[in-house]
């Protein structure tokens, strides 16, 4: 078991994991950067045109491995 750590913010604003949580490997830990995605998407996401929200994956030397983003974009059409 690895630790990983999930950062996650919007472009403004960033929080750091100082905790971590243990997975068995990198697909476990990418299925919960995506829940978390997901889960501050719910919570954060604003109707602001341009807005990111992103995690971003540590492993346990702090290495960043992976990051997940999301971005509202609003266009006429």
């Amino acid at each position: 078991m690895a630790r990983y750590y999930f950062d996650s913010g919007d472009r403004n604003d960033a929080v750091e994991d100082e905790i971590g949580i243990e997975y068995a490997g990198l697909e476990e830990a990418r299925r919960a950067g995506l829940e978390g995605l997901k889960d501050l998407a719910k919570d954060s996401l604003q109707d602001l045109d341009g807005q990111q929200l992103f995690v971003e994956v540590r492993n346990e030397n702090g290495d960043k491995i992976l990051r997940l983003s999301l971005s509202l974009n609003v266009t006429p059409i």
